[in-house]
């Protein structure tokens, strides 16, 4: 296994984890969690993603890490805020601190070491085009996360599902009132490089032709869907001697920015599989990697940074 710092953070997580929103109960059994969870750990796994929105999910978690009793410093958690229901819409203070405080009390931690927000508190979601309201409940979601990370709820914060520009702004309002500021983006392929550049958020991700850690399977591990993507990769993938999953997620690995991959497993034998993308990451030739940044599609436009 190999390791990198989250973003320009301390903190060092193996480049592959593991996602349990989509298996976690709602695939797999306790049992099978238990399996899973501790091939990945013996492989040199030490980040383990869930999110608030699958409660079943962080508490077969948190019965899985209870029960392994392993320290708690060898494992790195990262779990996920969203919007809720018409009551709590939006970032609010409110729903940012109760919804940490919940999966908590799920996961039987004191703390998350990551905690991700989404989506933006922007105009589609709740206040209307209104710039200036719109900048009173981003300072609102940047100070309550901010204050998550004081009161020790968790250690670090990032965004999930903002947009370039949002996140920039984000990190600006953080510096602008002596807040905490997001180090890292759970995101969608290809990252904003500029992001990494300027501001050193990493990126924790996914494959886009590999199990996604929120998506449910079919039975044989493959991700419905993406059935056009696997036929364009296959031939690549057999002169390379590797599987399309293994090829798809080494690509990611090579993405600037990129902290972390994240794989969706319902059995320990899927997840090996997938581990082995590591050994494919050598063979990934400059040549290569365009002939796959073409197929994948990573020309996706972003709206530019102000």
């Amino acid at each position: 296994m190999k390791y990198r710092n989250l973003g320009k953070s301390g903190l060092r997580v193996s480049c592959l984890g593991l996602g349990t929103r989509g298996t976690f109960g709602a695939q797999i059994c306790d049992e099978a969690a238990e399996q899973v969870l501790s091939a990945a750990f013996e492989a040199g796994v030490n980040l383990f993603d869930t999110a608030g929105a699958s409660g079943r999910a962080e508490q077969m978690l948190g019965n899985v890490l209870k029960s392994k009793g392993w320290r708690r410093s060898s494992y790195v958690i990262t779990t996920r805020v969203c919007w809720g229901g018409q009551a709590d819409r939006g970032l609010s203070r409110k729903h940012v601190l109760e919804g940490l405080r919940g999966s908590l009390q799920r996961l039987q931690l004191d703390y998350v070491d990551v905690v991700f927000a989404g989506p933006r508190p922007g105009p589609a979601h709740t206040e209307g085009p209104d710039p200036t309201l719109r900048l009173l409940r981003l300072e609102e979601a940047v100070r309550a996360l901010s204050d998550a990370v004081e009161q020790g709820l968790a250690l670090y914060w990032g965004t999930a599902g903002w947009g370039p520009a949002d996140v920039m702004e984000a990190y600006t309002v953080a510096r602008q009132c002596n807040l905490v500021a997001p180090v890292c983006q759970w995101a969608e392929l290809p990252p904003e490089p500029r992001l990494f550049r300027q501001i050193g958020l990493g990126a924790v991700t996914w494959s886009p032709a590999a199990p996604s850690p929120d998506e449910e399977l079919l039975p044989h591990g493959a991700p419905p869907g993406k059935g056009r993507q696997v036929e364009e990769l296959q031939p690549l993938a057999q002169r390379l001697g590797c599987s399309v999953p293994q090829l798809a997620i080494a690509w990611c690995l090579r993405a600037e920015g990129v902290s972390a991959v994240l794989l969706g497993a319902a059995s320990p034998e899927l997840l090996r599989e997938q581990l082995r993308a590591l050994q494919v990451l050598p063979l990934l030739s400059p040549s290569l990697l365009q002939e796959l940044q073409g197929l994948l599609g990573a020309t996706q436009a972003t709206p530019p940074l102000t």
